[in-house]
């Protein structure tokens, strides 16, 4: 009997010490963290190449977005439609990927309403191989006192940090700072068509044929300038927004909008994905008459923006810009005789006949290249392509010059293949001519300066008769 006693006192000992043992390392511990709780951790840490998708909910709502494998992009899944940035929805990602915090400033979240977690913001990130059912969640409350870093909680722990400030404000986006600020984001080389319009008037239209070569739609008949084009496409795709006024916007008149001066019709890809954009510019964002900013406005997605002048001078790209500057798109190698005859406006009737590829050269019948006088040689081939590269001065389409007038001076290609071209210039003025283009009218005009400025149509040709009263 005294040994059962015994027993079940020495039972109820051992339990007792194991529970004041517990409580000690219970103690212990705690005491072990609060002396650590300065110290950082790191809570988040994941391949950002596994990402799948993002959820971001705000004051503003819930956003969310799927990777776009195929294109290299965010595609919006949920929340009012917008155009996407890839490079703040990536920013979030990167942030999260590699998540460290400054200090755990509590153990649990007795008292997370101090911090700001009463409705925090809230990040869901999907991989692969976390699966659609179980995201990492990452809670962001208020920012400290200090403003030096943020209150971050990590789902599936009470205790409550700060992060840096940096990936606070980040995890913080807003649904503007989420927007595409690119005016048409892709490269140069995937836009595929622009439209101009002007007051209601199309001014400039461009497309790309099969061949992925520019071609001028409107205005029609000439010769785009390659170069010239590529660059507008290339300054388009590197324009941005200024700062996204309104979303939906039911009075579009406040902002010049209603009526716009400017609309711009934009076409391409990105990666597979196919992109069309109307984009319209409307008054200056004030009265002040040094006012930088005027408004836009994304059809599509119905966004009000507001945007530097300077960047907006692209829609106003008038058409002689983009095409060749010369009254004629002629290549050299082909011509097989120049005639111009310059009447009364200057005296200079000529017939220069030429192979280049030959080196064999005539003047009024004369045989240059028979003289075997290399600068004689160069001064005719100067002269041929000082008419060949006459510039033009202005377009003028909708001016209705008389097509029966007499020509006061005419310029006839006759080329190796047998062809010919006709360029004859009828007077506008006493020292402007409109240019027809066999018969014609072009829609181009060309003042006299064009034939007589330095190196140019008369003063080549002057040289070359300079240089041929030597060999007489």
């Amino acid at each position: 009997m005294k040994q059962s006693r015994w027993i079940w006192i020495l039972g109820i000992t051992a339990v007792v010490l194991i529970g004041i043992f517990i409580i000690v390392d219970i103690n212990t511990d705690k005491k072990e963290r609060e002396k650590h709780i300065a110290d950082g951790k790191q809570l988040l840490h994941f391949d950002v190449s596994k990402v799948t998708g993002l959820s971001l909910k705000n004051e503003e709502g819930t956003l969310a977005f799927e990777w776009d494998t195929e294109n290299g992009e965010w595609r919006q899944t949920e929340g009012e439609a917008f155009h996407v940035s890839t490079y703040a929805v990536n920013a979030i990602v990167n942030y999260a990927c590699d998540l460290q915090s400054l200090k755990t400033v509590a153990l649990n979240s007795d008292s997370k309403e101090v911090y700001g977690f009463t409705d925090p913001i809230e990040l869901k990130i999907y991989t692969t191989e976390t699966g659609k059912d179980h995201p990492y969640i990452i809670y962001v409350g208020d920012n400290t006192p200090t403003y030096e870093a943020y209150y971050a909680m990590i789902d599936g722990s009470d205790e409550i940090y700060t992060i840096d400030y940096n990936s606070g404000t980040v995890f913080c986006a807003s649904r503007n700072a989420l927007k595409n600020a690119y005016l048409f984001d892709t490269t140069a080389a995937q836009v595929s068509y622009m439209r101009f319009e002007k007051d209601g008037k199309t001014t400039v239209e461009l497309s790309r044929d099969s061949e992925r070569a520019w071609q001028m739609l409107q205005p029609e008949g000439f010769t785009l300038a390659k170069a010239y084009v590529d660059e507008l496409s290339d300054d388009l795709v590197h324009i941005t927004v200024d700062a996204f006024v309104e979303d939906n916007p039911s009075d579009l008149a406040k902002y010049g909008l209603d009526k716009p001066q400017t609309k711009v019709f934009l076409k391409g890809s990105s990666g597979t994905r196919a992109m069309e954009e109307e984009i319209w510019f409307g008054a200056p964002l004030s009265e002040d008459p040094n006012e930088t900013d005027l408004y836009g406005y994304f059809v599509t997605s119905k966004q009000v923006f507001s945007i530097k002048k300077a960047e907006t001078t692209f829609a106003n790209t008038p058409a002689s810009s983009l095409i060749l500057p010369y009254c004629a798109d002629i290549t050299l190698d082909d011509v097989k005789s120049i005639d111009i005859d310059m009447g009364e406006v200057y005296d200079l009737k000529a017939k220069a006949e030429l192979d280049l590829s030959g080196e064999q050269f005539k003047l009024d019948g004369r045989d240059i290249s028979g003289m075997y006088d290399e600068t004689l040689n160069t001064l005719f081939k100067n002269f041929c392509r000082s008419v060949a590269t006459l510039g033009f001065t202005e377009m003028n389409l909708d001016a209705k010059p008389d097509p029966d007038a007499d020509a006061d001076m005419t310029i006839l290609y006759r080329f190796k293949d047998g062809s010919k071209k006709e360029l004859t210039f009828r007077k506008k003025s006493a020292n402007e001519f409109y240019l027809f283009t066999d018969g014609k009218y072009s829609g181009l005009t060309v003042r006299l300066n064009k034939f007589t400025d330095s190196a140019s149509v008369t003063s080549s040709y002057e040289a070359l008769k300079q240089a041929l009263k030597s060999k007489k």
